[in-house]
């Protein structure tokens, strides 16, 4: 079997057939002749060997020694140089460019054959090691990367976390504020209503004492309603609440939930169709929320609008109303739990019913949309899924 491929670089025209026959007498392919740089090069390019023998004295102008260094830069084929001449100056020449192997002439087959084996064996280990250095490289590289990425996950996962701690933390102190002022009011109508009506006892008039028990009444359902919306935001926060789609009358729900609601309110049903299937429950919360809102803010001889569109694929509900609306700074933080609008300080509210509405709108696939001006008004529209 014919072994490795070399091409002999010799301008000694018999140095270079005795070597041709030497190396195939070994089984080896000598992929031609050449005695001059630029022959050697066309030699070198059409037949890729695996080494090159090359004489350090050359025809022409250019040295082996060149010669070598330009095939080492294209191909990165080995050479073993062969010469004549053992003068220190072509040995230190030889060795700045690291042959793979240096010959004296006259050439000892034995000799031949070993620096030829161990110049091969040296450039295959050298290629062996480059490779693995190349691989390692690259897997260092994606290690790399992969690190990066970690690093930037977690110092993402860092600032996310500090950030909802920030959030947190100001929602808490929100709910305290918001807490300690809303139920302050409602406390201080149920202290002075019971101290009434314990100082009259007996002798106070029935009027007055009923009047007294509605006063608590309303102050203990404001202190619930608070705390129920607090519950309710937790649990939508924290994925607690699940839906519970039932098919029902949506006409009559509408006309129910208003009979439980004090305050005018006018009803608009513009569609035939009745049956809907939605979450009750949620769709409860969202309206209750929304209408209770519109009394709140508007005057008490104004009447509320809902508005109900049905159709195949979705409801849409409106509420508008003529109070007192919103200002356009607050407008994008309506949504923020425990945020309250400027010009609603004199009113009780603890500011967490839009927060629920939007949070029960997502949850069955809607979309909500709040449309105000100062003084004029606003006019809220919910579009909920339906099958």
């Amino acid at each position: 079997m014919v072994g490795e491929k070399i091409a002999i670089i010799e301008d000694e025209g018999i140095v270079a057939l005795n070597l041709r026959s030497r190396l195939e007498a070994a089984n080896y392919a000598v992929t031609g002749i050449a005695d001059s740089a630029k022959s050697a090069l066309s030699l070198v390019a059409n037949t890729t060997p695996d080494l090159v023998l090359m004489d350090v004295g050359l025809k022409g102008h250019q040295t082996g020694i060149e010669l070598a260094q330009t095939i080492h830069d294209r191909w990165k084929i080995p050479v073993v140089f062969l010469t004549g001449y053992s003068d220190p100056d072509t040995i230190h020449s030889v060795q700045h460019i690291e042959p793979f192997g240096f010959l004296m002439k006259p050439i000892d087959p034995t000799e031949l054959y070993s620096t030829i084996a161990i110049a091969l064996q040296r450039h295959h280990n050298q290629q062996h090691l480059e490779k693995l250095v190349q691989e390692r490289t690259c897997e260092l590289a994606l290690a790399n990367a992969r690190l990066q990425i970690e690093i930037e996950e977690r110092q993402k996962s860092t600032t996310e976390i500090t950030q909802a701690l920030d959030e947190l933390e100001d929602l808490k102190s929100r709910f305290i504020t918001t807490a300690s002022h809303e139920f302050r009011t409602p406390l201080s109508i149920v202290l002075t209503s019971a101290e009434l009506l314990e100082r009259l006892g007996a002798d106070c008039p029935e009027e007055r004492r009923s009047r007294y028990f509605q006063k608590i009444r309303e102050a203990v359902r404001s202190m619930t309603t608070i705390l129920t919306n607090a519950l309710t935001l937790r649990k939508t926060n924290t994925d607690k609440i699940e839906l519970h789609p039932n098919t029902f009358d949506l006409h009559r729900f509408c006309v129910s939930l208003l009979s439980d609601i004090q305050g005018t309110i006018k009803l608009h049903y513009l569609d035939h169709r009745t049956q809907v299937t939605l979450d009750p429950e949620l769709l409860t919360l969202i309206l209750q929320n929304l209408l209770s809102n519109a009394l709140k803010f508007s005057p008490a001889h104004q009447p509320i609008d809902l508005t109900v569109q049905c159709s195949h694929a979705h409801i849409v509900l409106t509420i508008s109303d003529q109070g007192i609306g919103i200002p356009e700074q607050d407008l994008p933080l309506i949504f923020h739990p425990f945020h309250r609008a400027k010009n609603v300080d004199t009113i009780a509210g603890g500011g967490l019913g839009l927060s629920i509405v939007k949070q029960c709108v997502e949850l069955q696939g809607g979309t909500i949309d709040i449309k105000s001006k100062l003084g004029q008004g606003t006019t809220v529209q919910v579009k909920l899924l339906t099958h």
